[in-house]
């Protein structure tokens, strides 16, 4: 899977590698019921989120807020969150495997 960009300010901006905090925050927002958030709280978390993810000083509520259309930031959240499951399941495949090991 391609890692995620944003553009701001003209230059290019990818996520830092992602540590377990952003991998426990987007787990809690996906499994979160939010049926009960208003549509600016919806929005606001989504934001958090990205910032958290890609955790570099150019990525900021403000910066966010003056590059993405408002259409584009729950899809980017969830470009997001599947990067993080690829990135993770991508090295949880190279762990050796006990019975793999026993076996040999």
């Amino acid at each position: 899977m391609d890692t995620p960009q944003l553009k701001i300010n003209g230059k290019i901006i990818q996520p830092a590698p992602p540590k377990m905090r952003v991998w426990r925050e987007f787990l809690a927002f996906f499994d979160k019921d939010k049926g009960k958030m208003t549509v600016e709280d919806f929005l606001a978390e989504h934001i958090a989120l990205i910032v958290l993810a890609f955790n570099q000083p150019e990525v900021t509520k403000e910066s966010l807020d003056d590059t993405l259309d408002i259409a584009e930031v729950v899809p980017f959240t969830r470009e997001l969150f599947q990067w993080l499951q690829a990135q993770t399941f991508a090295k949880l495949v190279n762990l050796p495997n006990e019975e793999t090991e026993a076996g040999e």
